[in-house]
């Protein structure tokens, strides 16, 4: 039915039909411009996938009977030519009034659309479980990601979709679905093999593919892309970036967003979710109200940066935005990725994290965060953070402790931990490859701790804010104790991994797991049932402890 709409690219002034109706090539340029308006709405319904809205055909409307209406000035010395002008000049200002000026008129607008979903409040109320603490980054992960993938049979065929931080079974994932590399391997294949999915919260663990046949995806063409798959049941709704989901029996589903837009086509109001089945094509609808558990991902993060932007920019209104600048903070800005990154919390829900600092200057440090509630759209901005360091400004740090090893961070990412604002920040090196973790304290960059191996980073973070910050009375007196013990080893556990040797052992009488490195101790590769040892550890409430000190008794 929206295709009739090409009648609107013929001559619209019937005294041009009638002076040159009969002339040579008139009716072929008519029949051009009724294929070339043909084109125009093929091209945003079949590649922009275009709601069908009156708002939607007013604006692209606008542009499009602009240009045959000046197609029409071809024709001159014809009653009606200056109206035919006149129109096409004024549906172009009209055009660019709506598409460049009316959003700066609606700054206010936007602000009050997203403080209406804000809470604002000191600090986050608990703690974050340092056992759901993302510390893979998700550059390592897709590099581990991409050496399975090269594993499959006609790996060519194939790519990494976007890689998504998620929940499955209370552990987080980094999450990658599988894509065709193009449309020829798309003709010669059936479906994609499924996913490949790498823990965020263990470092050591090795990323696995999940076998499932999966037709419809983004990268496919024609009816099975999924986006056009789903846009061909729901014409009228506005759809979102689509994610991608597993639940946690690991059948993987993409979720679209959809929602309707206010203020003629700049603020998106998010109504539910579409969740397609990739390899049956059915497509369930969910309200805001009824979402599934094992979904995480409702808002994209494309909204989610606009409205933290509106939030922050729009307080006093667009003309504040350009002389005075009054109580106006931006999100930090990232080169190389999104503004927003992903969270858990202590609930394990999911939220999109970014810093803010103040417009008028490069400080280093933020003036807050917000978490905006991935699920609900929910939006919390916490201020006790005001004077801490900001994303960039922790990236330095870290870069800066490994200046010689040429370690570059990580996107960095903001807990509470032990009570304290704290950024986790990822080292790799050029490779990807992932060297070390560090946890730096948000408020005090000299206490800061870094290890390859998880347990050790938030053992000896524990020490250093027991040690270095014995007047905070935020901290907890009794989270670590640094002591000594002596002991014959009753089991002894060894696992190879990429960075050396990983030594567990227990001592008789002892319920503590103790572990150390072979890269921070050679000979404790050595140790086994029977052996004398002496150690010294950080005494915590956690069942694993780090070794800080180790002698074997007849090897040292």
């Amino acid at each position: 039915m929206i295709y009739l709409f090409a009648v609107l690219a013929l001559t619209l002034n019937p005294f041009v039909w009638k002076t040159y109706y009969q002339k040579k090539g008139f009716l072929s340029s008519q029949i051009f411009r009724f294929i070339l308006g043909l084109a125009f709405i093929f091209l945003l319904d079949y590649f922009k996938l275009i709601d069908y809205s009156v708002q939607a055909f007013i604006k692209f409307g606008l542009l499009y009977l602009a240009f045959f209406l000046f197609c029409d000035l071809f024709y001159p010395r014809v009653k009606g030519y200056a109206v035919s002008g006149a129109a096409s000049i004024l549906l172009l200002v009209i055009f660019v009034y709506l598409q460049f000026i009316y959003p700066l008129t609606i700054a206010n607008d936007k602000y009050a659309f997203v403080a209406n979903k804000t809470t604002v409040a000191s600090r986050e109320e608990e703690s974050m479980d340092e056992k759901h603490i993302a510390v893979v980054p998700e550059s390592y992960a897709r590099y581990r990601s991409e050496k399975k993938l090269g594993e499959l049979a006609h790996s060519s065929y194939y790519d990494l979709g976007d890689s998504t931080l998620q929940k499955i079974n209370s552990h987080l994932y980094w999450v990658t679905p599988i894509e065709y590399t193009g449309f020829f391997k798309w003709s010669k294949g059936s479906s994609v093999p499924g996913y490949i999915r790498m823990s965020a919260e263990d470092e050591n663990e090795d990323a696995v593919l999940v076998k499932a046949s999966m037709k419809y995806v983004p990268s496919a063409y024609f009816q099975e892309d999924v986006k056009r798959h789903v846009r061909s049941k729901y014409k009228d709704t506005i759809l979102l970036e689509a994610s991608f989901e597993p639940d946690d029996q690991d059948k993987p589903y993409y979720v679209i967003p959809y929602g309707y837009y206010h203020k003629f086509r700049q603020m998106v109001d998010i109504k539910g979710i579409y969740i397609v089945d990739p390899e049956t094509g059915q497509i369930d609808s969910y309200t805001m109200e009824n979402i599934p558990d094992y979904i995480d991902h409702v808002i994209p993060t494309s909204v989610a940066e606009d409205w933290n932007e509106w939030y922050g920019k729009y307080v006093h209104g667009f003309w504040n935005t350009v002389f005075s600048k009054e109580d106006m903070i931006v999100p930090t800005k990232w080169d190389d990725t999104d503004e927003v990154n992903g969270v858990f919390n202590k609930e394990l829900q999911l939220n999109w994290f970014t810093d803010f600092t103040r417009a008028k200057t490069n400080s280093g440090s933020m003036v807050g965060y917000s978490m905006l509630n991935a699920r609900t759209g929910k939006l919390t901005f916490y201020t006790e953070a005001n004077g801490s360091l900001n994303g960039k400004s922790a990236i330095n740090v870290a870069e800066k402790t490994f200046r010689a090893e040429k370690y570059e961070a990580g996107t960095p990412l903001l807990y509470t931990i032990y009570g304290q604002f704290t950024w986790v920040v990822p080292l790799m090196d050029s490779n990807n490859v992932l060297r070390e973790m560090m946890l730096i304290h948000a408020q005090d960059e000299k206490i800061y701790s870094y290890s390859n191996i998880k347990a050790k980073l938030f053992n000896e973070y524990k020490y250093a804010l027991a040690t270095q910050l014995k007047n905070d009375k935020t901290v907890p007196t009794d989270i670590a104790n640094y002591k000594k013990i002596s002991g014959t080893v009753r089991y002894a556990y060894k696992a190879e991994e990429q960075n050396g040797t990983i030594v567990k052992f227990m001592l008789d009488g002892e319920d503590k797991i103790f572990q150390v490195s072979s890269t921070d101790f050679p000979y404790s590769v050595f140790v086994d049932k029977g052996m004398k040892v002496s150690l010294e550890y950080m005494d915590t409430d956690e069942i694993i402890s780090s070794v800080e000190q180790l002698k074997i008794e007849g090897l040292q």
